[in-house]
């Protein structure tokens, strides 16, 4: 009997912290027998879909496909996309010989050779609890000073707990230990905007962060204006028509783009280039997802550096999964790779 040409396993993958999880790796293969892998991970407490429901459409998906027949897969099940996206582009890249960010790129103009793009590290502050973000095990200040200790110059730290004022002691003493290091701070949508304006005004003050990401609500953003700091859009992403509402408010320096969140890595690299054709910056970062996420995420983080007009690529939020052939240290370069690479999915 033949291998079947499409089909979904529930599996258990290490995420970039080194912990396990569950998610759906989904197989396609064409006639000839060549595969692709996608990946399907919504993250609990964070992404609007879950699991259980992925698994079933995608095992519906791949039936259909066995039969011959085209099933649609809703909107509101943005990882199950991804997987279909990230598994048929991986087959396509295979096809062609090519990694799968020289596959996005088809078409779109790139306008310099993809280099190598930087990646920033993530940490927790003291009293901040995020899913799949855990807090350090020591001070904030001793894991920042661990990333910088392994070449890292971008760090990412999760904010928005429930005591602002010891939430900028923190960072004012990680600050004054590193003067020149990017800072980036995320709030997940924890602050009023009220409360919002004039806290960015004392960190921008006392830290100099480089961004803050969703200081607001995820709709409270469309029509936040008059920070003292650069702001980037994350969950906001997921609303209709965000990026063009952005776009029209000026309010926004960068976007967040997440393919487990926003349908895969074709609609992400889509959204990045019409962000950097409005003069915003394209972020890309991941769901603390297993290796084929994030391996195809580092692929489209190097598809948007090689389609940037000024050449300032911002820092990808892709820490961890230091083993993957597009990592090297504090950097993802482009690798000797078939589609994202990954041949194993578990």
């Amino acid at each position: 009997m033949s291998e079947p040409r499409a089909g979904a396993l529930r599996v258990s993958v290490v995420d970039p912290s080194g912990g396990e999880r569950e998610a759906i790796a989904l197989r396609v293969a064409d006639e000839d027998g060549g595969v692709g892998w996608g990946e399907a991970s919504p993250l609990p407490g964070y992404s609007d879909d879950d699991l259980d429901t992925v698994e079933a459409a995608l095992d519906e998906w791949a039936a259909a496909r066995e039969r011959g027949d085209v099933a649609d897969v809703p909107e509101r099940l943005p990882s199950a996309r991804c997987a279909i996206d990230t598994a048929r582009l991986d087959l396509a890249a295979r096809r062609r010989g090519l990694p799968l960010h020289e596959l996005l790129l088809e078409g779109a103009a790139p306008v310099r050779t993809v280099g190598r793009v930087r990646v920033a590290a993530l940490v927790s502050l003291a009293g901040v609890a995020r899913p799949g973000a855990p807090p350090p095990a020591g001070s904030a200040l001793r894991a920042v000073t661990d990333c910088v200790a392994v070449g890292f110059k971008t760090v990412k730290l999760k904010i928005g707990g429930a005591d602002f004022d010891a939430e900028l002691e923190q960072l004012v003493e990680i600050r004054a230990a590193f003067p020149f290091l990017r800072l980036r701070l995320d709030a997940n949508g924890a602050w009023t905007p009220e409360d919002a304006i004039g806290r960015l005004a004392e960190l921008e003050r006392r830290v100099g962060p480089e961004l803050v990401e969703q200081p607001v609500g995820p709709a409270e953003l469309l029509s936040f204006t008059g920070a003292a700091v650069p702001i980037a859009a994350d969950e906001t992403m997921r609303l209709p028509g965000a990026l063009e509402r952005l776009a029209e408010t000026g309010g926004c320096a960068a976007v967040v783009l997440k393919p487990m969140v926003l349908g895969g890595p074709t609609a992400c690299f889509r959204l990045g280039r019409r962000a950097l054709e409005h003069g915003m910056g394209a972020i890309v970062t991941h769901t603390f997802g297993g290796p084929i996420a994030h391996a195809t995420a580092c692929e489209l983080a190097l598809a948007l550096a090689a389609i940037d007009p000024i050449g300032g690529a911002p820092a990808a939020g892709l820490a961890g999964h230091d083993d993957l052939p597009q990592r090297q240290g504090p950097w993802i370069t482009p690798a000797a790779v078939l589609g994202h690479g990954v041949d194993r999915p578990w």
